[in-house]
């Protein structure tokens, strides 16, 4: 079964580069859920989730004909999902930032800061265990959440999070550790474990 959904999804990277927009179409409607969900791990609201995922896929069509179609296309996928997510979060940084040079502006610095913190109605909503966790991710370096989640999340071997992130194997490796031991004891502290 997994050979036949391999062999489909060439067909349609095939198809794709020779120009043919409905095949394309196919392996956006496979990878569009997954591509948000691991964008909105990087953002802090659905609709930057919604520029990273529009923007992944555009730049995805735009590069297809570049794409070898003899390797996997989900690592090469996932690899424009994290680099636009990154890209996305030095925008928001940056415009965040440029409030500050203007002189006559009444905003003070410290209320341009994003307030962080869940509102009562979000902590009330959260399902205890899943909530906790995701709260605790987002406290990981954005590299070791990246590896956590596309080798628990997507399923992608050590090997493939390597590619995508263009470091060795041992240094995903090592960043794995670091994110779970990080994560345990974030968890212990919040009395989740």
């Amino acid at each position: 079964m997994i050979e036949q959904t391999l062999t489909q999804e060439a067909e349609l990277i095939v198809a794709s580069q020779n120009g043919k927009d409905e095949a394309f179409q196919e392996l956006m409607t496979r990878y569009m859920g997954p591509i948000f969900n691991f964008s909105r791990q990087y953002s802090k609201t659905d609709e930057d989730a919604e520029d990273i995922t529009q923007d992944t896929f555009f730049k995805a069509w735009r590069h297809i004909k570049r794409f070898d179609a003899s390797k996997a296309f989900k690592p090469w996928l996932y690899a424009i999902a994290r680099n636009t997510a990154l890209d996305h979060l030095k925008r928001k940084r940056a415009s965040a930032f440029s409030e500050l040079d203007g002189e006559e502006t009444d905003i003070q610095f410290s209320e341009s800061l994003e307030d962080t913190e869940p509102t009562p109605g979000e902590i009330f909503e959260r399902q205890e265990l899943a909530a906790e966790v995701a709260e605790s991710m987002r406290e990981l370096h954005p590299d070791h959440r990246a590896v956590l989640l596309m080798h628990y999340r997507e399923e992608l071997t050590f090997s493939e999070i390597a590619d995508i992130m263009k470091k060795p194997m041992n240094t995903v490796k090592s960043w794995h550790r670091r994110a779970l031991s990080k994560l345990k004891k974030t968890l212990s502290h919040r009395k989740i474990s």
